[in-house]
């Protein structure tokens, strides 16, 4: 895959049905937070104790608002957007499935019109207690792989794969992680569930995953 980078926010369009945008915090993005976010979304952001995440959660909730508006032809804050039992959020009767997923200094959007859709960016700070992570999150397959070779890349590609698949599900966190397989051709849920996937490198070194339906192109933007 190829990133492509652009200047300008990138509209949705029935040119590409399945999109990742990667961004980054644009300082504009704190001037307009107020007229393109919701009242309970900026209180949101200012419950976020770090300065870093802060900026970043804000920069690509403003980004995912503007380009909702512009497909609807809303106003930003006019935009509904409604969240499952789990915290997932959808537009209400819409075609249009999206995700969100953010990291210190860096977010990725997706969307997709042929089906439903899960997303999630990591980075390692290198002070990761790695055995206990998969220990408490990983079965055995994924723990064996991960193991067999570069256990930093593939440890980010479970990891990252398992979130997107339960992004792409619907569902939150589940009690028994070790129990949702994303690796392996026996009980793979991602083949289960008949989920298209793709694990790749951001711009600034980050590992990101999607999980999709449909199997045309996904189209990489960095914005």
């Amino acid at each position: 895959m190829v990133w492509e980078r652009v200047s300008k926010i990138t509209k949705i369009s029935s040119d590409h049905k399945t999109m990742v945008i990667y961004g980054d915090h644009k300082p504009g993005d704190l001037q307009v937070m107020f007229t393109v976010l919701t009242p309970d979304e900026i209180a949101c952001a200012n419950r976020i104790r770090s300065p870093i995440h802060r900026k970043t959660w804000i920069s690509s909730h403003v980004t995912l608002r503007t380009m909702l508006a512009n497909l609807l032809g809303l106003k930003p804050t006019d935009v509904v957007i409604s969240k499952n039992r789990f915290g997932r959020p959808y537009l209400a009767n819409s075609s249009l499935f999206f995700n969100l997923s953010h990291t210190n200094n860096s977010y990725l959007l997706g969307f997709s019109t042929a089906g439903k859709i899960g997303i999630d960016i990591e980075e390692l700070s290198g002070e990761e207690n790695l055995n206990e992570l998969m220990d408490y999150a990983f079965s055995k397959e994924e723990v064996d792989i991960c193991k067999n070779g570069n256990s930093h890349d593939r440890f980010l590609e479970t990891w990252t794969l398992k979130e997107a698949l339960l992004k792409a599900a619907g569902v939150g966190l589940v009690d028994e992680l070790k129990s949702v397989n994303v690796v392996g051709k026996d009980n793979n849920y991602l083949d289960l569930l008949k989920f298209q996937r793709n694990t790749f490198s951001c711009p600034a070194g980050e590992t990101g995953s999607i999980v999709f339906r449909g199997t045309d192109p996904v189209w990489y933007s960095w914005f």
